[in-house]
């Protein structure tokens, strides 16, 4: 009973106790939304299933709102999360972007488990975390152009950019890490981020779907996952805005309809499986279907080709977590994207975590990747 009362006070103290007010950089907003404290932050990881690892420090999360040059050429509004260990300068600025969500709300800015658990395991031990929602997602307004690389990096880059402005945060070369959607995200922000010169100190995706074109489309289209449908479906419908094509051109006419309603407000998952197919191919027209069959020419695959992000060297080290027996995001991503890049001379590793599906492979390679930033840092400090 003493023990219950000592955790008690000490969770009332670090809810009641506020941090020092941060100032938003220039064309941006920053709003204080959650404390937790060490002990809440150590139960969280606790209840979400990350082991292995503990929390140093109370954290302090913000909400961010900045803006992304999108592809039009004009700005954007995003919003991100960003978390602050208490106390203590942070060591290092770390990227996390957030896996699949068909929800405005289930986002990091919003505090989702994705955003409270990225920051109690990367704020809680003494890193600066930002973790972007994504264009379209949270408090941006454009339909949300899933697996489109350049959209998600220019999020990345742009919320890294507006970060560094605010104090506490610092200014070294950045760690990126993200899950499932977040993988490519990952990787897609690493490319750009080198390609404009700019030092990355390592990427650490997890799950991700590195080759959209010639892996995740035919693994999908064969249905063995139950999210399969909405994979597929949320692809065309963001694919068709973003290139200004109709979606009756992937669609059938009767699914273009579903899917547009689907996606077009916020559903629950659930609720989008319920609606889409057992087998994902019937969603298609017979002309794209020849055409992925032949290998012929449809917009549809050359704008999936365009968002492969596994043909490139990078300069920074990178390692590819996953799950040997994910159904949702075949191993051969990380594994074929890890060869490829070694055969460029890349510093690439495709690590194994064992038999694990796709949610539970985050869990496991969490620990793993915290461990691998502070080698890093310890090897790099400044």
């Amino acid at each position: 009973m003493r023990a219950f009362v000592t955790i008690g006070l000490a969770l009332l103290v670090a809810a009641c106790s506020r941090p020092a007010p941060l100032a938003a950089p220039p064309g941006g907003t920053l709003e204080l939304i959650r404390s937790i404290s060490r002990i809440e932050g150590n139960a969280l990881l606790l209840l979400a299933g990350v082991q292995n690892v503990s929390v140093r420090y109370d954290v302090d999360c913000y909400r961010v709102t900045y803006h992304v040059r999108g592809a039009g050429r004009r700005d954007v509004l995003a919003s991100g999360l960003l978390a602050l260990p208490r106390g203590v300068p942070a060591r290092r600025l770390v990227s996390f972007q957030h896996g699949t969500t068909t929800s405005r709300e289930l986002v990091p800015s919003e505090l989702d488990q994705t955003g409270i658990a990225a920051a109690v395991l990367i704020a809680g031990n003494g890193h600066a975390l930002i973790a972007p929602d994504y264009l379209g997602l949270g408090g941006s307004s454009p339909p949300h152009a899933y697996l489109v690389a350049d959209e998600e990096a220019r999020a990345v880059i742009a919320m890294i950019d507006f970060a560094r402005q605010v104090d506490g945060v610092p200014q070294g070369p950045v760690f990126l890490s993200g899950f499932s959607q977040g993988g490519q995200a990952t990787m897609a922000a690493l490319r750009a981020l080198e390609a404009s010169g700019e030092d990355v100190l390592a990427a650490a995706p997890v799950a991700g779907p590195y080759n959209v074109r010639g892996i995740s489309l035919g693994v999908a289209l064969r249905g063995d996952a139950p999210s399969d449908a909405l994979y597929l479906a949320y692809m065309a419908w963001g694919y068709a805005h973003h290139y200004g094509h109709p979606l009756e051109s992937v669609l059938t006419p009767n699914y273009a309809r579903v899917v547009e309603g689907l996606f077009a407000a916020p559903n629950a998952p659930d609720v989008i499986i319920a609606a889409l197919p057992d087998n994902p191919r019937s969603m298609f027209t017979e002309a794209f279907l020849d055409a992925f069959d032949t290998n012929g020419p449809h917009w549809f695959l050359d704008a999936l080709a365009e968002n492969n992000v596994s043909d490139w060297r990078p300069r920074a080290p990178v390692r590819l977590y996953y799950g040997s027996r994910d159904i949702d995001v075949s191993p051969e991503e990380a594994r074929r994207a890890a060869l490829g890049m070694r055969a460029r001379g890349a510093d690439v590793t495709a690590v194994d975590l064992g038999p694990l599906g796709h949610d539970n492979s985050m869990l496991v390679a969490a620990p793993l990747m915290l461990a691998w930033l502070d080698q890093l840092e310890a090897r790099a400090p400044d």
